[in-house]
């Protein structure tokens, strides 16, 4: 069991513990034993939780809307308690009814807000760091602000709740209901499944996730139903609704950061311990503030250097660096193999082109004649199925060499990492092919994950899960990763996000690629499989190539 597993154990164990006190306190506060001192106990487990999850959700969540989504939450659960611990334990309904029943008005500002931002939450799933929310999505504050303002302004109208006529004091204990109470759940009953919706919607790379997010929203709703229709045994159980709704949302939105469906930057420093590569972040003076256990000293100079262009070190080592707030971010990279496949391809062009001189030395090696033969077979199969890759580094070293804008030159040698990363991957599945029919799942993720750590240095968000257990047909993942790469070169500049997802079915195996493209994918092709492609409203593309078993396309 990781660290991280431990603490996360940790956590859910005491806050399981805090809040079965809670209601164990409730338990007995509703048996008049010390009621009041219980309630207020309560209140303060349940606020001290809401204020550390909210301070959570600050450092942790990474889109910058669903962070200021999820803090409101936070903190309309803390002024709902905070509000109904005041009305309960510190105001004398005798005394002062008229604040009381203000006070019970303004459970309705975190009831009728709450659930209208969850929506807000969810509808930011999915989107780069700094996307605004379309204009329209605002025109839910407008029924939302209304039904407050019914309920805030009832004494004017009874709109939202009624009194006796000749009550000398409106008491929140003894009202009815009229038209704008019911209007005022139907929007939160509204709200939340436009949730469920939206949740639903994002489901594309954790399909079998989306289970558990959605069994919070189906309690929240089922609850609210039973509560709401006077059912004595839920009220006599769960009668505290503010608790049961803040846990429920709470929990929503907690399990989407768990599955991924909303981004949080949790367990960096773990990341850094556990990463092959050797990286580090350093601040504005060059000094190293984060470093993982792989990385090495490097010359402050140096450093400097990567800042604005990839440096080349000793033994085929490349040093790079990306600006990031208040400092700099560097890795290593070990390029020999890289290098080693270039030299090899350019040996092979020269071999091609001086044949003569070639024939004499397998004639007066004949040692070595077997094995010069078998590569020039691995090395004309490199040459053919990446010429056009190879063409296009070409054209792009030629483009670097002749800018003189510092930023195209980046953008330029940023593309020729992504063009790099596929030539030495697909290189090395020619070399593994020859040598084993079938390659074990693991080669698939080393494989795209290279592609992808190029791609997220691109500025492309991406993603790869992967579900393959068994070993897989060498000529089905060399045709997934020809297909990945015609997908990325016809998209790499009109395009913000790309997730790749590999499973199989009882028929063979698949591949998926979901990207926000604007270029046209619907006439790609696939030298083997079965192809398709679908795009949906948002203009987001759905692409998918599948094989049979053993080989059968």
């Amino acid at each position: 069991m990781t660290k991280s597993d431990k603490k996360n154990i940790r956590t859910f164990c005491i806050v399981s513990t805090l809040l079965i006190i809670a209601y164990v306190m409730r338990i007995i506060g509703n048996s008049n034993i010390y009621p009041r001192q219980c309630g207020i106990l309560r209140a303060f487990i349940y606020i001290g939780l809401y204020i550390v999850w909210g301070f959570s959700l600050r450092n942790r969540i990474i889109q910058k809307q669903a962070r200021l989504y999820m803090s409101t939450i936070a903190f309309l659960m803390v002024f709902w308690f905070l509000v109904r611990t005041i009305k309960y334990n510190f105001v004398s309904v005798e005394l002062y009814p008229d604040i009381a029943r203000y006070l019970w008005y303004l459970f309705y500002l975190p009831m009728l807000f709450i659930p209208m931002f969850a929506v807000f939450v969810a509808l930011s799933m999915g989107n780069p760091h700094d996307y605004p929310l379309k204009k329209k999505n605002m025109l839910l504050y407008i029924p939302t602000i209304i039904l407050f303002l019914l309920v805030i302004t009832n004494d004017f109208h009874r709109f939202v709740f009624t009194f006796p006529a000749d009550a000398p004091v409106w008491l929140a204990s003894d009202h009815g209901y009229a038209i704008g109470y019911y209007m005022v759940l139907g929007w939160m009953f509204i709200c939340a499944l436009m949730m469920l919706y939206e949740l639903c919607k994002k489901r594309r790379i954790f399909k079998k996730r989306i289970f558990f997010t959605i069994i919070p929203i189906i309690i929240l709703v089922v609850y609210a139903i039973l509560y709401y229709s006077n059912a004595e045994w839920v009220r006599f159980v769960a009668g505290d609704v503010t608790a049961i709704i803040c846990l429920m949302y709470a929990s929503i939105l907690e399990i989407c950061i768990r599955c991924g469906f909303i981004q949080a930057n949790t367990h960096y420093r773990e990341l850094f311990d556990a990463s092959t590569v050797g990286v580090q972040i350093i601040d504005t003076a060059h000094k190293v503030f984060l470093s993982s256990k792989t990385a090495k000293p490097v010359d402050p100079q140096l450093l400097m250097q990567a800042e604005k262009a990839p440096v080349m070190m000793e033994d085929g080592v490349r040093l790079s660096g990306a600006p990031i707030h208040g400092g700099y971010v560097v890795w290593t990279e070990d390029m020999s193999p890289l290098l080693k496949v270039l030299d090899e391809l350019k040996e092979v062009k020269e071999n091609l082109e001086d044949g003569n001189a070639i024939l004499e030395e397998e004639n007066a090696v004949k040692a070595r004649e077997a094995h010069i033969a078998e590569q020039e077979r691995l090395y004309n199969i490199i040459q053919k199925d990446t010429a056009k890759q190879i063409s296009l580094m070409d054209k792009l070293i030629e483009q670097t060499e002749q800018s003189d804008d510092d930023e195209e030159r980046v953008r330029l040698l940023k593309k020729m990492l992504v063009i790099g990363a596929y030539l030495k991957r697909r290189s090395n599945l020619v070399f593994l092919a020859d040598k084993m029919s079938s390659m074990e799942p693991k080669e698939l993720e080393l494989t795209f994950g290279e592609s992808l750590d190029n791609l997220e240095m691109y500025g492309i968000t991406c993603g790869f899960y992967s579900e393959l257990t068994k070993p897989v047909l060498s000529v089905h993942i060399i045709a997934m990763y020809d297909f990945f790469e015609e997908i990325t070169e016809r998209s790499l500049d009109c395009i913000s996000t790309l997730t790749v997802y590999a499973g199989s079915t009882k028929e063979g195996v698949f591949i998926t690629i979901n990207t926000d493209s604007r270029a046209n994918l619907s006439g790609l092709l696939a030298d083997s499989g079965i192809y398709t492609a679908m795009q949906d409203d948002d203009g987001e593309w759905k692409l998918t190539l599948t094989f049979g078993k053993e080989g059968d396309d």
